[in-house]
């Protein structure tokens, strides 16, 4: 195969890039900063991914299809490795739609689409192939359905981030950078923080008799959500929980179920699409983001929650998670509750009075342009090998 022309090489005008996914890319806020920055840069994005078109991509649209019968998929998960692949995402690949196109960066994002991508990308691909991690994808569950039905398939996925087709690997923090580097025998990626566009808010009032406290993103328990209902109900009158989570039936029964919902004390939101999260957390008060160290994800966990949160002008509430802690620790806008447990969490809520609670949402409005996308777009930029002085303004 030819050796790949350095991005710097080809004009801007005629940059092609091409970002896939196996989300709907409309609501992953990473692969939305991918867009928006690559297009800002100059280049035509293009977009494999499941779900609706991106409104940022001003290239052509690529749909991966799925498999809707809960049978089909209940047999595929029962398949070794690659069948399952095969049954499950190969054959629903556009692939006829992509032949003969060549594109001068491709960005690939975690691991779903990788057997194929190592086959495929290498026809596309006239430049730069990035595979960006996002988190880790081991070691991340405990029951019968993780260990025998997830896990292995993970794992099998996982053989592939070492194929040289990939010219650089990213991450989203730097333990799990060290991770990847350690057990994976990768160079180590770089890391390119889940942070949330800028925006122009200010922080909302506190009622002291009313005090919100809000959870949002994908619905999972092992992420801590089954601790922060139990500490709903050992909270003082004026806290009230506010769940405006993503998820399936599978995941979202378990916590619809729980008596803090039956009492009142917590209460389900509808999410809302990516680009309008941090305008809808403006109206809480305090994000919660308590992540027991159950799994490796867990504890290096430096989400976009945390990122959107402060877009949002809203204190922080956290474990001691340690890609959070140094955030916590700089710019004064959140707590560090000491301890894992609902008890713990509850005692350093109820610890907190009306102007502990305006001083870090305050804290996160004078934080909020620094831990925007303005910076971290061009470490993105940079760890694609586009010069600083050819990319434009955004």
């Amino acid at each position: 195969m030819p050796a790949r022309k350095q991005t710097s090489d080809i004009p801007i005008k005629k940059r092609r890039a091409l970002v896939m996914c196996y989300s709907a890319v409309g609501s992953d806020a990473r692969v939305t900063s991918q867009i928006r920055w690559l297009e800002s840069a100059g280049y035509t994005v293009d977009v494999l991914s499941r779900g609706p078109s991106h409104p940022d991509a001003t290239g052509d649209r690529f749909e991966i299809g799925s498999l809707q019968s809960r049978w089909q998929l209940i047999f595929a998960a029962l398949m070794p490795p690659r069948i399952r692949f095969n049954l499950t995402v190969k054959k629903f690949l556009p692939t006829k739609e992509l032949e003969g196109r060549k594109y001068d960066l491709v960005v690939v994002n975690d691991h779903h689409l990788l057997p194929w991508v190592v086959r495929a990308v290498p026809e596309l691909a006239r430049g730069p192939v990035v595979l960006d991690l996002h988190e880790l994808y081991a070691n991340n569950g405990t029951d019968l359905v993780y260990r025998f039905i997830v896990a292995p398939y993970d794992d099998w996925l996982l053989r592939f981030i070492k194929s040289p087709v990939f010219t650089r690997h990213l991450t989203v923090a730097e333990g799990i950078a060290d991770i990847y580097r350690d057990e994976y025998g990768l160079e180590r990626p770089s890391v390119i923080k889940n942070v949330a566009p800028f925006e122009d808010l200010e922080p909302s009032s506190v009622d002291p008799k009313n005090i919100r406290l809000v959870h949002h993103g994908y619905a999972s328990a092992e992420r801590g959500i089954d601790v922060m209902l139990d500490a709903s109900l050992l909270l003082d009158s004026r806290f009230k929980l506010f769940l405006m989570v993503l998820g399936d039936e599978r995941s979202l029964a378990p916590l619809k179920s729980h008596p803090a919902i039956a009492s009142g004390r917590a209460e389900f939101r509808e999410p809302v699409g990516v680009t309008e999260v941090a305008k809808a957390l403006n109206q809480y008060d305090l994000e919660l983001i308590f992540f027991p160290p159950r799994f490796p994800n867990n504890i290096h966990a430096l989400p976009n929650k945390f990122f959107e949160a402060i877009q949002g002008r809203l204190g922080v509430i956290i474990g001691e998670s340690p890609e959070i802690v140094p955030f916590i620790e700089e710019y004064k806008f959140g707590t560090i509750v000491h301890g894992w447990t609902a008890s713990d969490l509850a005692g350093a809520l109820n610890k907190l009075k009306v102007g502990d609670i305006n001083q870090m949402k305050f804290a996160a409005a004078k934080a909020a342009r620094k831990l925007s996308t303005i910076g971290e777009r061009e470490l993105f930029l940079s760890a694609l090998g586009i010069k600083k002085g050819q990319a434009l303004k955004f």
